[in-house]
């Protein structure tokens, strides 16, 4: 082959052909420059000393013991005798003195019976009054537009009359009145056993509270379904008190 001196500048690519075969041939880069890359240096560590600490001596002062003071001497007191008492006297204890008293006699005072302003006297005991008045007033009506029983009461009653508006005094005359206890002609007549045996019962429950003991009677209105009216009578006799309760309708 011929040799052919070609002057290329640099940075040029080159073709080369040959006529047998056709070659490509990759591009050489001529003078291209070549990086060589620098050399990778390990860092050199040293060793630190570290310095060892100082330790100053501390000075020991030897302990200054200070010469002890002399006190002065302190002057002791005589001794002093207490003074003796003198001897008390001898405590006599009195000598207890019991007297005996003969037995006083206490007097029992019996409870006092009520006082019912009563001035008469009844031969008859408070329990003998409140019996025959009982069998006096056994099944005996009081009439009125509605008749009622007569109740006895020996206790629960109040002597004070009733602060209720209307009430009135009555006394025994008006609470029994005279035609209660008399016997009409006609029932005489016509032979009326039963009016006349009535008119004898009022004549005798009359007759019976008159004699034996003072009556006060108190009628007043009441607020009841049954009955309107109510009629308290009070029986003084000389042993206590003894109250009728009778109950009315009034319109």
């Amino acid at each position: 082959m011929t040799e052919h001196n070609i002057e290329i500048p640099c940075n040029t690519e080159v073709v080369i052909r040959v006529s047998c075969k056709e070659v490509a041939l990759e591009p050489i880069l001529v003078n291209e420059p070549v990086l060589i890359p620098d050399p990778v240096l390990e860092p050199v560590i040293e060793p630190v000393q570290t310095p060892e600490p100082v330790v100053e001596p501390i000075p020991v002062t030897a302990p200054v013991n200070p010469e002890p003071i002399p006190l002065p001497p302190v002057p002791t007191p005589d001794p002093v005798t207490p003074p003796v008492p003198d001897p008390l006297p001898p405590v006599v204890e009195p000598i207890p003195v019991v007297i005996t008293l003969p037995p006083i006699a206490i007097p029992v005072v019996e409870p006092a019976a009520e006082h019912c302003y009563c001035d008469l006297d009844s031969a008859l005991s408070l329990s003998d009054f409140v019996k025959k008045l009982t069998s006096l007033t056994k099944g005996l009506l009081y009439p009125s537009e509605s008749d009622f029983p007569i109740e006895v009461l020996t206790k629960g009653f109040s002597s004070k009359m009733p602060t209720i508006k209307g009430v009135q005094v009555r006394t025994l005359d008006r609470v029994i009145p005279t035609f209660f206890r008399t016997v009409d002609p006609d029932d005489q007549q016509t032979g009326n056993v039963e009016r006349a045996n009535l008119a004898t019962r009022w004549q005798a429950l009359y007759s019976f509270i008159k004699h034996h003991c003072s009556v006060t009677a108190w009628h007043y209105p009441v607020k009841q379904n049954k009955y309107t009216h109510e009629l308290m009578v009070l029986l003084l006799h000389p042993q206590g008190t003894v109250a009728l309760r009778i109950k009315l309708v009034e319109t």
